[in-house]
C-alpha cells in the first residue's frame, strides 16, 4: 500500500512541476504579447496586432487553473482550517477525508461539465486566428482532474505519514 500512496504523491509532484511550467511559460507569453501590442499600436497606423486581442484569452485560463493546481496541492485551495484547528487525532484526519472527497468530487464534476460545453463551444472559431472557442474549457476540464489528483496525494501523505507532513499554505508566505 505503501508504494500505492509513494505513486500518488510521484504523480501529484510531476503535476505541480508541469503546472509551475504553464504559469511560467503563460506568463511570460501574456507579458510578450501584450507588451509587443502595446508598443506596435503606439508606432503603428494599424491598431496593434490583430491576434493580440484574442491570444491572450486563449492562454489566461491556462495560467489560472495551473495557479489553482499549485494552490490545491499546498492545501490552500479551499481550505476549512478553522475545522481542523477545532479539532485532533482521527476526527481531524477524517474531517480532512471528508472536506478533500467533496472536493474531489466538486472538481471531477466540474471536469465532466466543462468538457460538455467544450463540444458545444467548439463548434466556434475565434476570428482571427480560427482556433476553437472550446480551448479555454478544455483547460477547465484538464485542471480540475488535476486539481483531483493532488487532492487525492494530499489526502494520501496525510494517511500515510500522518498529519505533520500535510502540506498547507501559511497566511505569512502567501505573497501579495
Amino acid at each position: 500500500m505503501n508504494r500505492v500512496y509513494s505513486g500518488v504523491d510521484a504523480f501529484a509532484d510531476i503535476i505541480v512541476v508541469f503546472s509551475r511550467l504553464v504559469i511560467i511559460v503563460s506568463g511570460i507569453a501574456l507579458t510578450i504579447v501584450t507588451t509587443a501590442n502595446v508598443a506596435i499600436r503606439y508606432v503603428s497606423a494599424s491598431g496593434g496586432l490583430s491576434f493580440a486581442q484574442e491570444l491572450p484569452m486563449l492562454i489566461f485560463p491556462w495560467f489560472i487553473i495551473a495557479g489553482i493546481v499549485i494552490a490545491a496541492h499546498a492545501g490552500g485551495h479551499m481550505a476549512v482550517e478553522w475545522l481542523y484547528d477545532k479539532l485532533d487525532g482521527r476526527a481531524r484526519t477524517t474531517a480532512l477525508i471528508v472536506a478533500n472527497a467533496i472536493s474531489v468530487a466538486a472538481f471531477l464534476v466540474l471536469a465532466y461539465q466543462a468538457t460538455v460545453v467544450a463540444e458545444i463551444a467548439g463548434a466556434e472559431h475565434s476570428a482571427v486566428l480560427q482556433l476553437p472557442n472550446s480551448i479555454g474549457y478544455y483547460s477547465l476540464s484538464i485542471g480540475a482532474v488535476l486539481v483531483s489528483i493532488v487532492t487525492i496525494a494530499a489526502t494520501a501523505r496525510v494517511l500515510r505519514l500522518g498529519w505533520e507532513y500535510r502540506l498547507e499554505i501559511k497566511p505569512e508566505e502567501i505573497a501579495l
